[in-house]
């Protein structure tokens, strides 16, 4: 059972890879972001910096200086000064007990072994993280190499480690908010592409093996939104020591946002294909045949809006996903409308047929009729109404115009004006507050 859950992970994970592959095209699939570039670049002039001055003091080992700034660098301002840290406080706790246990235990196989043992659990006990194990592995190397080591591996950890926060400080200092842009640009991306494979799908009445892998595929994306968490938050470390940000703590607050919108909207593509997983395709009734490439017209149009929601994460100028977003509204609904005559057992409201109820969820103006008609139907009927209910959520997750998470996405004008206020480090400006955002909480 294991090795089919993995092998269904494998295949989730390659049809998501395709999606995106199709979306996007290979070249920008296989290219490296700039944020990331610069900072390959500058791990590179640390590592040089830190071998220069290393053979400036005539260190016989000047790469283990570039070693440090290399891990020191891969992190933000913050915690690269934190990290700074605990690694010269683990190889100088490592060199110092082999040199204290050294005379006491000589080298051998048992005294190594005790050397790695007790480095270890100090690493632990002190907290010192990823470095933790730095002190049982200097301890091992000082130990073997000998006490002129520890000396030369503390003065070069130490230049490296100082290297690296200054070429960190000093050079374009990182910032990871736009890494979260990017971040949920590749989620609502992904999500489009799956919402568009589920829309081109039900046109041609999918296999059961087909749906699940659609629900692998969503869970998947909730295990990705999960991860963009963490990210959002490392963009708000990374801020801290960081001379440019009083310019993104507006963006900050927007990423926030759109991250909540996304995860709901990833909550409602599960349920779709959860409940799409219980309707019978290969021999669907009349009505419910007609239904399926109704909706997924709507699950098609829903998958551009939410791409294009998470494209204006990381390009929030974009006229043309701005302008796809602010029609989407007017499109869904005709879509919408379409779906109810093809079901032919929902009624909605002529004037709104994506009217938000209270909470600002998307829900129909009026409930399906459970009268005989829907009753006949059956159980296929009241799922694909289910379907047709959560794809107007979902699309109301992304309702630029009046939706729940419209903070999100910044009006061009306050766009324009925040830009301009990030030149002057007098001004600070939060988006506005939305009145709908605290009951949209799940």
């Amino acid at each position: 059972m294991t090795d089919v859950a993995e092998w269904s992970g494998i295949r989730s994970r390659g049809d998501q890879l395709l999606a995106r592959v199709r979306s996007l095209g290979v070249r920008e699939t296989l290219s490296i972001e700039r944020e990331v570039f610069r900072r390959i670049l500058k791990s590179t002039v640390a590592a040089t910096l830190a071998w220069l001055v290393a053979e400036l003091i005539n260190s016989p080992r000047p790469a283990l200086a570039a070693l440090a700034a290399i891990i020191v660098l891969q992190i933000t301002v913050r915690a690269s000064l934190a990290r700074s840290i605990q690694f010269t406080v683990a190889v100088t706790l490592g060199l110092g007990g082999a040199v204290a246990l050294g005379h006491l235990l000589g080298v051998s196989w048992w005294s190594i072994g005790l050397v790695v043992l007790a480095g270890l659990i100090v690493g632990e006990v002190l907290r010192l993280g990823p470095l933790s194990g730095q002190v049982a592995i200097s301890a091992m190397l000082a130990l073997s190499l000998g006490n002129g080591y520890g000396i030369e591996r503390t003065i070069d950890t130490a230049i490296g480690a100082l290297i690296g926060v200054l070429v960190n400080v000093l050079i374009s200092p990182a910032s990871y908010v736009s890494e979260g842009g990017r971040t949920l640009r590749a989620i609502g991306e992904d999500l489009g592409a799956l919402l568009d494979d589920i829309g081109t799908g039900l046109t041609k009445q999918p296999n059961e093996e087909t749906v699940r892998r659609w629900l692998s595929r969503a869970r998947d994306l909730s295990a990705d939104s999960r991860a963009a968490i963490a990210t959002v938050k490392q963009g708000e470390e990374s801020l801290q020591f960081n001379p440019r940000a009083r310019g993104e703590l507006a963006q900050l607050a927007r990423l926030t946002e759109a991250r909540r919108a996304l995860d709901h909207a990833i909550n409602q593509t599960r349920g779709i294909a959860r409940s799409l997983l219980d309707v019978p395709m290969t021999t669907p009734e009349p009505e419910i045949a007609a239904a399926l490439p109704r909706l997924g017209e709507m699950m098609s149009a829903a998958g551009k809006a939410v791409a294009a929601f998470g494209r204006l994460q990381e390009q929030p100028g974009s006229a043309e996903d701005r302008a796809l977003l602010e029609s989407s509204p007017a499109a869904a609904a005709h879509l919408a409308a379409r779906a109810v005559h093809a079901l032919g057992s929902l009624t909605i409201d002529d004037a709104d047929p994506a009217s938000v109820a209270d909470g600002g969820q998307a829900q129909p103006a009026a409930e399906p009729s459970r009268d005989a008609e829907l009753a006949t139907k059956g159980e296929a009927g009241r799922l694909l109404v289910s379907v047709f209910v959560d794809v107007e959520r979902l699309v109301h997750e992304v309702d630029i115009i009046s939706g729940a998470h419209r903070a999100a996405v910044a009006d061009s004008q306050a766009e324009s004006d925040h830009h301009a206020a990030s030149d002057s480090a007098s001004v600070s400006r939060s988006d506005p507050a939305d009145p709908i955002q605290g009951r949209q909480e799940q």
